[in-house]
């Protein structure tokens, strides 16, 4: 089923009005532990050597795709990621998910053994086949990791709808061309917009009014944010830098 994703770039200084607000209609999410606030998102994003996804964003293509390896807070190479693939037309999204052991995401793209697909794990009913897909585009287009993007996420689900998910994305921070067994680093990354947050408000049935209302009180503006893509316009020299470390990869 496909998913409404709304996305606003907010000053930082207004987080704490908005988490006022929000108190009322939201509960945290059942993954934060004890006092817990936020969690770590980490995703390892591919592209092709032109950069195909990230001009594709640019253009404002109407159907994109991303690729990525996420995994979340601390870990090591013993640590179950997921092989995602995220697809989007206009604000609807959907996704490919397979789970898999950090340790052997290489050995996977490189033999394609799907006998290294946690198969069985709850909430992944079609891990082989989503795990097929995520290796034809690895394949096809000879995509490499491009992009470590991290990222302290807030969530709060709706109290009335549960469907609703609401974000607050802070602390974005990256690292061009990194290895696969590096999603768990945290030096060196490049910290990048640390005056902002980015709300996303992702929903199935409806905008319900009261966020609405709250949407327009703090006079909230849409936009097709990617912090992949913010990421990759921070770096200063990108298209030297994509060419002289691609080399590492060849």
């Amino acid at each position: 089923m496909k998913r409404l994703e709304y996305k606003y770039l907010i000053s930082a200084d207004k987080i704490d009005a908005l988490r006022e607000e929000l108190q009322y209609f939201t509960y945290k999410d059942k993954y934060l532990q004890n006092q817990q606030r936020d969690y770590t998102v980490r995703s390892i994003y591919f592209d092709t050597y032109h950069l195909r996804f990230y001009h594709e964003k640019i253009q404002g293509l109407l159907l994109r795709k991303k690729l990525r390896i996420r995994g979340y807070n601390s870990g090591n190479i013993n640590s179950q990621v997921i092989l995602e693939i995220k697809r989007k037309w206009e604000n609807y999204i959907w996704k490919n998910r397979a789970p898999i052991l950090l340790k052997d995401v290489n050995a996977f793209l490189n033999s394609g053994n799907f006998d290294l697909i946690l198969s069985n794990t709850d909430g992944f009913s079609n891990a082989k086949r989503d795990a097929g897909y995520f290796l034809h585009h690895v394949l096809r287009n000879n995509l490499l990791p491009t992009a470590l993007i991290v990222y302290d996420r807030e969530p709060l689900i709706g109290s009335y709808n549960s469907d609703l998910r609401i974000t607050f994305d802070k602390n974005l921070r990256y690292k061009l061309f990194p290895k696969v067994e590096e999603l768990f680093t945290d030096d060196p990354l490049r910290l990048v917009m640390k005056d902002y947050f980015i709300l996303e408000l992702k929903f199935y049935n409806g905008f319900p009014g009261w966020l609405q209302k709250i949407v327009y009180k703090y006079q909230l503006t849409r936009k097709a944010l990617s912090k992949y893509t913010i990421c990759l316009e921070a770096e200063r020299h990108l298209n030297m830098a994509y060419r002289r470390n691609i080399l590492a990869f060849i």
